[in-house]
């Protein structure tokens, strides 16, 4: 057994270490209590200081504008000084490319906010991956089997778009950087391209976007080139190249994330979240950091299982050490460590577990409180909640907002027929369906029964969201077919009514839509109508 001065000691440490904890997180509430907070947000600057100040000012000008009493100013850092100004807490919110935040997210527990939508030709995009291109008259070669050998030009060994994205793909069919007979890095997508047109290379690798971008400044002519492909592994993975518009090799991956430090409170972080993610597309900050708007945070996984594949990044580093090497090396500190962890476990399991236990409680009631049971969806409660919000930004940008009030039809008949159980599993099923059908920024809400609420948000005009009244009508209506085998028939009605021609509030339009729907049953069900139209 240790003396008892070796015990003192281990006490006076692990005492110490719970004032040093105490304070830090003190100083962090007073913080977000200043009159005004000052917040860094770290950007990399992959172009230089000066364009990153110019492109992302605006950005920390609006946040500024949105979180009173918070000013936002932009810190550019180049690769090498993101990871102290992180490990240091230097800075307060990092944007970076998606392979940088996945690595540092390892070892200090970066949370990301939101994904940014890149403008691309005026149109916005939230992932994009790898472009694996040759010219149109190298006949030899046609699929990345036949790009052993041959030379090669990609953009940067940390290039997510311009070369990780690809060389994944290829590794995957046993062809690595060893089976060409050259690989160059020449820094920019557009030398790459220019390489393979003017024949100083026989392949090349690009972010997408890139060859379409290069044709609309008449730099090349597309119909120069063709595009090799990987091998399609998932249903999911075809979808979501055949709806992709531009040029494509690879799987795709998510745009560059804004992230907090684990410093900054969770109130500040939501706030952050959600100015950007409301941001218009017209704004001064969209438009000046050439992007139309953010959405939430994207699910980086693929990122991750890119890395951990190529040993790249953290997994580098982890596949040099072994547990052994560690004990070897750092075990007076590991013992110390480990002494002071079980007194620190012994002074703190107790607060520890009533503080999640309340937490645990105040979130689960919170969502039982706002959301359906059966379905998971928003409640009666928590649609008000957001769509009186949406209401009000549609009211402050003169928007088109519309409400639509949809009820299944002969639901009732299904119940008494086949059972509740049966109801029960059309109700999530049709949930689950409409819910995919509509976008992101849409409400929807099960209000009770078979009745539901929906909120479109930022429609153009009355044609298209009529459009998307007939598609939630044909997904609600395509037949179910239960585990036993049994096909359950259902249909829907939809009654409809707008900002701002039928109302400005959303009691007002509720109602006016709820009218619209009894309207459509009795013409004859399986329709929809707006409110005031025949």
């Amino acid at each position: 057994m240790p003396s008892l001065s070796v015990v003192k000691i281990i006490r006076v440490i692990t005492y110490g270490m719970i004032a040093i904890l105490i304070g830090s997180n003190s100083s962090f509430v007073f913080a977000d209590h200043q009159t005004t907070q000052e917040l860094r947000i770290g950007v990399l600057a992959k172009r230089g200081e000066q364009i990153t100040i110019d492109r992302w000012t605006e950005t920390a000008n609006y946040l500024s504008q949105q979180l009173p009493n918070r000013n936002f100013s932009i810190e550019p850092l180049s690769f090498d000084e993101i990871d102290r100004a992180v490990s240091h807490h230097q800075i307060d919110f990092l944007l970076t490319n998606p392979g940088m935040f996945v690595d540092l997210s390892f070892n200090y527990e970066l949370f990301a906010l939101a994904t940014l939508k890149r403008n691309i030709l005026e149109k916005p995009f939230t992932e994009f991956g790898s472009v694996i291109f040759v010219r149109k008259d190298q006949n030899q070669i046609k699929h990345l089997s036949d790009l052993v050998d041959q030379e090669v030009a990609a953009v940067n060994e940390n290039s997510l778009g311009g070369w990780i994205a690809a060389l994944r793909e290829l590794d995957g069919i046993g062809i690595g950087t060893d089976s060409f007979h050259s690989l160059e890095f020449l820094g920019t997508h557009d030398k790459v391209v220019y390489a393979v047109a003017n024949k100083m290379v026989d392949v090349g690798i690009v972010r997408t976007d890139t060859l379409e971008r290069m044709q609309s400044e008449g730099k090349i002519d597309l119909t120069d080139f063709k595009v090799l492909h990987a091998l399609k592994r998932t249903a999911d993975e075809i979808t979501s190249r055949q709806n992709y518009p531009l040029k494509l090799s690879t799987r795709l991956y998510p745009e560059w994330p804004l992230a907090s430090l684990p410093h900054i409170s969770e109130n500040t972080a939501e706030k952050v979240s959600a100015a950007l993610i409301v941001m218009r597309s017209d704004s001064q900050a969209a438009k000046k950091s050439r992007v139309l708007g953010w959405t939430i945070p994207k699910n980086y996984r693929e990122v991750d299982l890119a890395f951990g594949q190529l040993k790249l990044g953290y997994y580098k580093k982890l596949s040099h050490y072994s547990f052994v090497d560690v004990l070897a090396r750092y075990w007076k500190y590991l013992l110390i460590a480990f002494l002071s962890l079980i007194l620190l476990i012994a002074n703190t399991l107790y607060i520890i577990s009533v503080n999640r236990k309340l937490g645990s409680s105040q979130k689960e009631l919170r969502f039982q409180a706002t959301h359906d049971a059966l379905t998971g969806l928003p409640n009666r409660v928590l649609f008000y909640e957001l769509a009186n919000r949406f209401l009000h930004i549609a009211l402050r940008d003169q928007k088109k907002s519309i409400i639509l009030f949809l009820d299944l039809d002969r639901f009732k008949l299904i119940n008494d027929t086949h059972g509740h159980d049966v109801g029960d599993l059309l109700l999530k099923e049709v949930s689950k369906r409409m819910s995919h059908m509509l976008r992101d920024n849409d409400i929807i809400a099960r209000i009770g029964g078979d009745e539901f609420l929906v909120m479109l948000s930022n429609i153009d005009s009355v044609k298209s969201f009529e459009s998307i009244m007939q598609r939630l009508i044909d997904v609600v209506t395509q037949p179910l077919t239960t585990e036993n085998g049994l096909e359950i028939d259902v249909g829907c009605s939809i009654g409809a009514a707008h900002y701002p021609r039928h109302g400005s509030l959303l009691k007002e339009l509720i109602k006016k839509a709820d009218k619209a729907l009894y309207q459509a049953k009795d013409s004859g069900r399986g329709k929809f109508i707006i409110y005031g139209e025949n």
